[in-house]
């Protein structure tokens, strides 16, 4: 197995025109730690977990804030998930020395299946779903209910989420997760998008052939394809500059694939400090090659996961390190792992 994964990455870097080379010297600045969390049921649970995290190290909690179509924090037009305000919490925390806090946006990932037991969001309708080619959820493939960043509705209920977020806690960072298509088959066949696409170019992209006759990609698909991830790109800038303009002054953040995607250009998405391509990989050697992807050092933060089956998170640190990145981001950390 891990010869057949090393060769794949191996395949997929090459492909793209990344090769081997020196490791580059360590970025600039103090280095900076920091891992995702989903609040606790108790605020009492959240600060000791907070503490913990300070104890071992970690400069920044990335906080899930809006998740399964609710919010973390005391909102004033949202749904909420919680009994207490996670956001406040944990600025309390900060202020007394914790993590720098940065509320995580699961941003177009709106609704689990309900085998999970979840309730739906009221903010939900089906209308605002992503769609396959043949007209299909990504309920029916995945079992995660994404909506479009074609769709109206969805574009003023981020932006006005976002605007929330920056309103009420100024000094969080903004963290962006799901930023991007399910990836169980080509979606983006939302009737909005379909409707752009057409006014832009005069095609339906329903009708569109991945390859011409020559078995290269065709003009017609090339097109689909920076479409859709124009779609993603806009949204992104829309949010950062929204964050901005509302008062906002933490870090802008997001999580990204740490293998190309034709459908999400993170490398240019307007406002972005710190992009964090998540390499979840229990092997250091796969690690520094899928690093040697990035040369933007300074916005990239690898993405690790720790816990049973992975290296400690000091060997991961340092692998990330020695290969020239200064920051990391660490996920599946609890108190309780070494």
């Amino acid at each position: 197995m891990r010869l057949t994964v090393l060769t794949s990455l191996s395949a997929s870097l090459l492909a793209f025109g990344v090769t081997a080379c020196a490791a580059p010297t360590a970025a600039s600045g103090t280095a900076r730690t920091a891992f995702w969390l989903r609040p606790p049921a108790t605020a009492a649970e959240l600060e000791r977990t907070l503490s913990a995290a300070q104890t071992a190290g970690f400069t920044d909690v990335l906080l899930e804030g809006f998740y399964h179509g609710r919010v973390a924090w005391n909102s004033t037009q949202f749904p909420r998930k919680l009994s207490y305000d996670a956001v406040q919490t944990a600025l309390n925390v900060q202020a007394r020395g914790g993590p720098r806090v940065n509320v995580w946006i699961e941003t177009l990932y709106w609704r689990p299946d309900a085998s999970f037991g979840i309730p739906v969001t009221p903010l939900w309708k089906d209308s605002m779903a992503t769609l396959s080619m043949d007209g299909r959820p990504s309920l029916s493939l995945s079992k995660l209910g994404f909506v479009d960043p074609a769709d109206a509705d969805v574009q003023a209920t981020l932006t006005a989420l976002v605007r929330e977020v920056a309103t009420m806690y100024p000094g969080a960072g903004l963290h962006l997760d799901y930023l991007r298509y399910p990836r169980e088959t080509d979606f983006g066949y939302h009737p909005a998008a379909l409707a752009g696409f057409a006014a832009q170019t005069g095609l339906d992209a329903r009708t569109l052939k991945r390859q011409n006759e020559g078995g290269a990609t065709s003009e017609g698909w090339r097109l689909w394809t920076e479409y859709r991830a124009g779609l993603i790109t806009k949204l992104a800038g829309t949010l950062t500059s929204t964050y901005r303009a509302s008062g906002g002054r933490g870090l802008i953040s997001a999580a990204v694939f740490y293998l190309h995607d034709p459908l999400q250009h993170w490398e240019v998405w307007p406002g972005l400090e710190a992009a964090m391509p998540m390499l979840y990989t229990p092997y250091p050697a796969l690690t520094r090659l899928a690093l040697l992807q990035f040369p933007q050092r300074q916005l990239v933060w690898p993405g690790l996961q720790v816990g049973a089956g992975y290296p400690s998170l000091a060997a991961q640190v340092q692998t990330v390190r020695s290969s020239g990145y200064g920051n990391a981001a660490v996920f599946g950390w609890t108190p309780g792992v070494k």
